[in-house]
């Protein structure tokens, strides 16, 4: 049999569930692992943030985030606690036109994340595959169609929106936050023109390269406000910041909550 692409998989194959589809609310310890899947999954990240490692591949998880798994896949993932984690997971099989499974190695399956363009658009599809009752024949094809839209956005995105080079300058990024990263430099240490750069950032992450620095600078300040007692100007200059005011302000932007008001609040 020759091989099958996301895509063929999403028009052709026969979809069987294999358990409930489950949205996860983690809670702030939460960590997954296991040696040896069973059988096919999709995860997507709804909220929140973390790492996952795919058979020893360290991945970043982000909203907008999907993988396809297969059975016998290595999955070890966790959260930032700062930062829990919601996310959709689907498990399933994959049948043929005649009801008979599909070996792995006969199926063409990305490795690695695939960013969706926005996270509501995932959130939609996941919130309709939840709508299963495998007593309900309408439930039913209703979740059959969001499964299957969910791999042809998996198909769409395709198998190359992995990057190692885009994954070399985020970790670069989140080990000094405090320095003046300029698109130019960032383009520069991967080894693109800060055009391409920035494409495949976006693909990759779903935002700019300076909007995702914004963001991970704004969760630094947030833990470093929960977490140590740190004034609020030593954390504004640890993330980059030299105006506190301006500093301030996106904390407010982003976090919904001033520093102090939230570190008040841990208290509560």
């Amino acid at each position: 049999m020759p091989s099958k692409d996301t895509f063929w998989i999403s028009k052709h194959a026969n979809l069987r569930l294999t358990a409930t589809p489950v949205l996860y609310h983690c809670e702030p310890i939460w960590s997954w692992r296991s040696e040896s899947l069973p059988d096919y999954a999709v995860w997507g990240i709804l909220e929140g943030s973390g790492n996952l490692a795919q058979n020893n591949q360290s991945y970043p998880l982000k909203p907008g985030t999907c993988f396809l798994f297969i059975p016998n896949d290595t999955i070890e993932a966790e959260q930032d606690p700062i930062d829990p984690l919601s996310l959709f997971v689907a498990r399933f099989e994959i049948l043929d036109t005649e009801g008979q499974a599909i070996p792995s190695d006969h199926l063409q399956i990305p490795s690695g994340p695939i960013q969706t363009t926005h996270s509501s658009s995932l959130e939609a599809i996941a919130n309709l595959a939840l709508a299963w009752d495998a007593e309900n024949e309408i439930e039913n094809k209703i979740q059959d169609h969001a499964l299957r839209i969910l791999l042809l956005l998996i198909a769409d995105a395709g198998a190359d929106s992995f990057d190692a080079r885009i994954s070399q300058v985020s970790s670069m990024i989140d080990s000094d936050l405090r320095r003046k990263w300029t698109l130019e430099e960032l383009s520069e240490r991967s080894g693109l023109s800060p055009s391409q750069f920035s494409r495949l950032f976006i693909k990759q992450y779903g935002e700019t390269p300076i909007q995702n620095l914004i963001h991970r600078r704004m969760r630094e300040a947030k833990r470093l406000v929960l977490e140590t007692s740190l004034p609020v100007s030593e954390i504004c200059t640890s993330v980059g910041y030299e105006n506190q005011s301006f500093f301030e302000r996106q904390f407010q932007k982003h976090v919904e909550i001033d520093p102090e008001s939230l570190r008040r609040n841990r208290a509560i």
